[in-house]
């Protein structure tokens, strides 16, 4: 039976891949606990999702590979779904609605949230997997800083402007009266707040915040709380965008399984793993110690790393749905407090004392 099969899993982490009868791979997930994790598929529980009820169903064997830790399982399902793409992974996904915020280039861009990237000449932000924050932050954004929303900007020229002029919503381009440079200093200001480089605009939300609330005006708070979640979500994804764009390289430690005298560390640039190797830690002499035999191994490391970093030198980049989504996934593995990564910045990459440096930032990381 495969409930007893699952019993005799090791208790370590890894990769389980479901099959069906004809012995196609349907659904690979990972797992801290090999046996604890695929030992829950076949014990009878309430309110399982439908989905996954399904799928189950259609099991008739699995396979396992065992990995050194909870990272490795992560990066071997990534890889494992990209190739195999496992019918029930597919179907369990969250559909994610991505969208961009584009900014035409015209000469009074009018910003809007589409659902494709085009390969033409607009700027692009995004992608963002939450369609409904965006469209929040845009709400607030293109209010407060008078971008563009009528359809016909200079054609109409009536001296009091669209609905939204005469609102005090628009800077009225349709007007006529409006100069490519005025509208082009909002549209920047606009810009630099979906980049997070202004923090005015959050100020001034958090600010009506607690006005309303004081206030006891509950509607208006409530309206202001969903600008300020709005704004915080635009700001971070791009943020992190940026970050996996300009392939920021970092070093990531993690203990193996169960053995706290060895650490895995591993050469991570952008999405992808570039290399990776296990130490000793030394605890006969004091906690988490590097030994001397072990400091030579992990120079050698860490020099290699330095050439591999030193050739890829990229410059920006525009990323994938899929590879945004593998990114998010391992970036947010990155930031459990199990897990210790040391930045490498462009500046340290071309100092001459590299990994001297990177060997002590490394051992510092276990004996703070």
């Amino acid at each position: 039976m495969l409930k007893d099969k699952a019993k005799c899993l090791p208790e370590k982490p890894g990769i389980y891949l479901m099959q069906d009868s004809l012995g196609n791979i349907i659904y690979v997930g990972k797992a801290k606990d090999l046996r604890s994790r695929v030992t829950q598929y076949f014990r009878s529980e309430k309110n399982r999702d439908p989905k996954v009820e399904e799928m189950i169903q259609h099991i008739t064997n699995f396979e396992h590979r065992v990995l050194d830790t909870e990272l490795d399982a992560l990066l071997e399902e990534c890889r494992a779904i990209k190739e195999l793409r496992p019918r029930y992974n597919r179907q369990m996904k969250n559909d994610q609605n991505y969208v961009y915020i584009k900014i035409p280039a015209e000469t009074f861009p009018k910003p809007e949230i589409v659902q494709e990237r085009k390969d033409d000449s607009a700027f692009y932000y995004g992608p963002f997997n939450s369609r409904s924050r965006v469209e929040t932050a845009m709400l607030y954004l293109k209010d407060n800083f008078l971008i563009r929303k009528c359809t016909s900007p200079g054609l109409a020229k009536r001296n009091s402007g669209c609905l939204y002029r005469q609102l005090n919503t628009c800077l009225g381009v349709c007007t006529s009266k409006v100069s490519p440079e005025e509208y082009k200093a909002h549209l920047q200001a606009f810009c630099r707040v979906i980049e997070g480089r202004d923090k005015g605009a959050m100020k001034e939300i958090n600010g009506q915040l607690v006005k309303a609330i004081a206030d006891l005006d509950f509607e208006k708070a409530a309206r202001y709380r969903e600008y300020q979640l709005g704004l915080y979500y635009i700001q971070g994804r791009q943020k992190f965008l940026n970050s996996t764009r300009c392939n920021t390289s970092l070093l990531a430690l993690e203990f193996l399984h169960d053995k706290k005298t060895k650490v895995k560390v591993y050469l991570i640039k952008g999405n992808k793993l570039l290399s990776s190797m296990i130490f000793d830690l030394d605890n006969s002499i004091k906690p988490h110690y590097l030994p001397t035999e072990c400091r030579a191994d992990i120079r050698h490391f860490l020099n290699s790393a330095h050439k591999k970093l030193l050739a890829d030198q990229g410059s920006l980049r525009e990323l994938s749905r899929q590879e945004v989504d593998e990114a998010q996934i391992l970036y947010s593995y990155l930031r459990k407090d199990r897990i210790f990564t040391i930045r490498v910045t462009k500046k340290s990459l071309h100092e001459d004392d590299f990994e001297e440096k990177m060997l002590e930032r490394i051992e510092k990381a276990f004996n703070p």
